[in-house]
């Protein structure tokens, strides 16, 4: 009783409800003033169609859940006349005479235009157009069919199904075939952004290899397939129309591309082809044929637009006739709105939806499979999921048969043999000789002409080195042959973009990598850096080598000078050792001078004593005692003395050892450091120091800089220096033009190794590794990498790098490191001019004795004479003195006699007269009087 009350009591909301619902619904007509009489026009292919058309209208004003109460549904239907002008002045007078609020079009027996005749005479007055078999890709141009709406999708739509097949069996490359008309085009663009949806895995986005379009009505095709007869795909999808698909068969047939391996998905049209092969896949849509169905879903999408707009909007009555060309049904439009935006999920034809063009999606496909005689066979199918609410695929692939009659699944491609691979010169995986004929080439070496080379005999070289190796043993592994090339521009390609300032810019790569992306080539061995950038656009094996970046630069000069030999001590000690060698010669100076005991008497000599240690001799014993010299003479005598001199011997030990070993250290052992401490030093950071480093345009570890924003400074200073490949980077670093060069650590670690001038600086940054290039999907790229892997657990990898990169490796310069220096003449240069100084500073000092020697000489020359001149005049005036005593009393006695003699014996003195006996004297000596006041005794 309980369950009965409630089933009675939902029922009665039920009613409440509906009541309410018509009772809003006459108060907005009321509001609105909308009409209670909607007709409904049909171009219609059959009688029967206009029947049920009629039937399913009257039906239609009973459900309550389309039509509410006072509202009723008229149909007014014609059939459609092949002659397109016909129809369109039908429409005219039987329909929109009529004011129909919309017309439900099908397609005409024979002809394709009648459909687009009703499109264009409608949609001039935007009455919404139903169509429920018109498939055309033109009528999806609103531009052209402003308001044509269809509960079949457009022949286009294919493409979505395909797109999901291919996936479901792993087909990620194929070759499309297609008209040159709407459709085909349009197919083809669809099923081009479908596959490579952005929602999808990236890894797993189907590739078209190549497209072959023609012009419908063929005579034949085998031109067209021989072209793609050696390409990699053997997964064919082709839109044509039945007759043009009969000749596409019969070629293929000849040509032997219907066999096993081969796989062949058509369209509806071409999947009626008489002579379709046996293993050919192809859709067919579902209900496609029901004209009813389709009739049914127009009309209940139409009227469940027609109650939205009831509710919301204000009806004006349609156009009555086509004379008054001036006035638009604005009406029209909002009514094509609301019908697009319609669905019915249980509609006779499926889940009924339409797209922003009008067009129906979630449409259902059979996947048919061809059989013997032609039959076909339901193998699976596509639906729309009410779970998911998306469309699904599902498969029956154990009862599908495949060209030739196979039961398992093809491969879908064709492995070629024979590849064309591209490499690089970069040392030391690949060393490039210029030769003028192949023959000259070495056992070691594989001839690799430039890839874009005019005249081949002017660009012939031989390539040998650590992948060329690897290619070796690849090709060995895997079993295929190939023809080697170097870079077209010597570069290993960058994204650019071409013409950036117009609107149509194109973004393109270049160098190797470019030559991959447009499958110009099919595999790059080279020292290959596995980045995003690229990985995007080509397929990487696993890293054959890990590696990072790393800086180099030239290792520091030693910072000798012609002081270096001071280098032990600071200034400071110095000072101090020679203030102190002066001091303490003072002060044994002063103690031998004033000890009681400075003097004693020799043995050897009688009654003599020596005498005390001079200041001359202190400094003397005081330098002899420091520079480690013999002391021949000149020592303390005194007790006190000789204490100071044995502590001043200790001391002098002491600083000559430490400054002995110190020389060593600074001189023999000392290693100059790496300017740069690595990427993060703050030199390269600063864009003010004046360092420049520089890398390799449009490489990896160019990516890398644009791709860290820490590190965009850095590059900005950086990349007006950038150079245009390695080697010239490396010999500017060498030469010293470059200060800071940032590459792979592989290479850069190799240069060093093999000039000790050169040094990697800091630990290793933006890690990754090598690879060997190959374009997307491409067959080979699951066995180069399992036998790259194999390389690597068989130790040929380790083995390839003791031969090519591990060869004249730091040993050497690890050795130089661990001995000592030899010094030259550029270290111990100041001892020999300290030297040399010594000797042009005694000879200056000798010639400055000499000199002074020569003065003194002729000083006491004229010494010598001064006193010789002064002892003759001092003894001429004592004689003269002597004589005049002498003479004096015998002239006072004469005077007293009266003699005359004596007035003749004092002339004869006065006149200077002298005897024999006397010394000769001058004349002028008595009035002479020499000056010696000047001259030093």
């Amino acid at each position: 009783m309980d369950d009965i009350r409630k089933m009675i009591f939902i029922h009665l909301i039920l009613a409440v409800s509906c009541c309410l619902n018509q009772v809003a619904g006459q108060i907005d007509r009321r509001r609105f003033s909308n009409p209670t009489y909607y007709n409904v026009g049909g171009v219609l292919s059959s009688n029967e169609s206009v029947t049920f058309f009629k039937d399913t209208i009257s039906n239609l004003n009973f459900k309550d859940k389309y039509v509410p109460r006072g509202v009723t549904y008229h149909d007014y239907s014609i059939l459609m006349d092949p002659n397109p002008i016909k129809t369109a002045l039908n429409v005219c007078k039987d329909l929109i005479a009529h004011r129909v609020y919309a017309v439900v079009v099908s397609h005409p027996l024979t002809g394709d235009l009648s459909p687009a005749a009703v499109s264009y005479t409608s949609g001039f007055y935007h009455i919404p157009v139903i169509g429920i078999s018109s498939r055309d890709s033109a009528f999806s141009d609103k531009n052209i069919h402003v308001s044509f709406l269809r509960t079949v999708p457009p022949y286009s739509h294919q493409a979505d199904v395909w797109v999901d097949v291919l996936k479901h069996f792993n087909y990620m490359k194929v070759i499309v075939i297609h008209s040159s008309d709407t459709d085909g085009r349009a197919i083809l663009g669809r099923f081009q952004t479908t596959s490579q949806s952005i929602d999808e895995d990236v890894d797993r986005k189907v590739v078209v290899e190549q497209v072959i379009e023609f012009e419908p009505g063929l005579d034949s095709f085998s031109d067209k397939l021989i072209e793609v007869k050696s390409a990699q795909a053997r997964v064919f999808l082709m839109y044509a129309s039945k007759t043009d698909a009969e000749i596409i068969f019969r070629d293929a047939t000849y040509l032997n591309m219907t066999t096993t391996g081969y796989v062949w998905m058509v369209t509806e049209q071409a999947l009626d082809a008489a002579n379709a092969p046996e293993g050919l896949l192809g859709l067919r849509l579902v209900n496609a044929t029901n004209e009813h169905a389709h009739i049914q879903d127009s009309i209940y999408v139409l009227a469940s637009a027609i109650r939205d707009m009831n509710t919301s909007e204000e009806i004006h009555a349609p156009p009555s006739d086509c004379d008054n060309s001036g006035s638009i049904w604005k009406t029209g439009q909002l009514l094509f709105d609301y019908t697009r935006k319609q669905s019915l999920e249980n509609g006779a034809t499926g889940h009924v939806a339409f797209d922003d063009h009008g067009d129906r999606v979630h449409a259902e496909y059979d996947m048919v499979n061809v059989r013997a005689q032609g039959e076909h066979v339901a193998v699976g199918k596509y639906f729309y999921s009410k779970e998911t609410q998306k469309m699904r695929l599902e498969l029956k692939e154990n009862e599908i048969i495949w060209m030739g009659r196979s039961s398992s699944k093809p491969e879908g491609f064709m492995i070629p043999t024979h590849l064309k691979v591209l490499t690089i010169e970069e040392k030391p995986f690949v060393y490039a000789r210029r030769v003028d004929d192949e023959l000259e080439c070495t056992v070691e070496e594989v001839l690799c002409p430039h890839y874009n080379a005019s005249d081949e005999a002017d660009q012939l070289y031989c390539c040998k080195g650590f992948c060329m190796d690897l290619l070796r043993y690849l090709s060995k592994a895997i079993n295929f042959t190939y023809s080697l090339a170097l870079s077209p521009d010597g570069q290993f390609g960058n994204y650019i973009i071409r013409n950036f300032s117009q609107p149509g810019a194109k973004k393109e790569w270049t160098g190797l990598i470019g030559e991959l992306v447009y499958e110009r080539a099919d595999m790059i061995v080279a020292p290959l850096t596995i980045n995003p950038e690229r990985a995007e656009f080509i397929e990487f094996s696993k890293p054959f080598k890990y590696q990072g970046i790393t800086i180099l630069e030239k290792k520091p000069s030693r910072s000798s000078t012609l002081v270096s030999f001071l280098q032990p001590f600071s200034n400071t000690l110095w000072i101090l050792v020679m203030v102190s060698v002066h001091v303490v010669a003072l002060v044994l100076y002063l103690l031998d001078r004033f000890s009681p005991f400075g003097r004693f008497k020799l043995a050897n000599i009688d009654g003599t004593e020596e005498d005390a240690l001079n200041l001359s001799s202190a400094i003397w014993f005081a330098w002899g005692v420091l520079l480690n010299s013999g002391i021949g003479e000149g020592t303390p005598r005194s007790f006190s003395a000789r204490v100071l001199g044995m502590v001043w011997a200790g001391f002098a030990m002491i600083i000559v050892a430490s400054y002995t070993a110190n020389l060593a250290a600074f001189l023999v052992l000392e290693r100059p450091k790496t300017k740069l401490t690595g990427i993060n030093d703050a030199r390269l950071r600063n864009t003010m120091e004046n360092l420049t480093c520089a890398t390799v345009k449009g490489s990896a570890v160019d990516m890398y800089f644009r791709r860290q924003v820490e590190l965009s400074n850095m590059y900005r200073t950086m990349e007006a220096n950038n150079y245009d490949n390695a080697e010239q980077a490396i010999q500017d670093v060498k030469n010293g033009k470059l200060m800071a060069f940032i590459w792979d650590s592989s290479r850069l670690e190799f240069e060093a190794a093999q000039d000790c001038e050169l040094v990697t600086a800091g630990e290793l940054f933006g890690r990754s590794g090598y690879g060997v290039g190959l374009q997307k999907g491409s067959p080979w790229a699951d066995l180069v990498t399992l036998a790259i892997l194999d390389f690597h657990e068989s130790g040929i990898m380790e083995s390839l790098d003791n031969q090519w990169i591990l060869r004249n490796n730091m040993l050497n310069c690890e050795e130089n490191e661990k001995t000592p220096n030899t010094l030259g003449l550029k270290n111990m240069a100041g001892v020999f001019i300290l030297v040399l100084a010594g000797i042009i500073g005694g000879i200056v000092l000798i010639v400055i004795e000499v000199v002074y020697k020569r003065h003194q000489i002729k000083k006491q020359k004229r010494m010598e004479i001064a006193r010789h001149a002064a002892d003759r005049w001092r003894g001429a005036v004592e004689k003269r003195k002597s004589l005049r005593a002498s003479i004096l009393p015998s002239q006072r006695r004469a005077k007293s006699n009266g003699v005359k003699e004596t007035g003749s014996i004092s002339l004869a003195v006065d006149r200077g007269v002298r005897r024999r006996d006397e010394p000769r004297v001058p004349r002028y000596m008595p009035a002479y009087t020499p000056d010696v006041s000047h001259l030093v005794v």
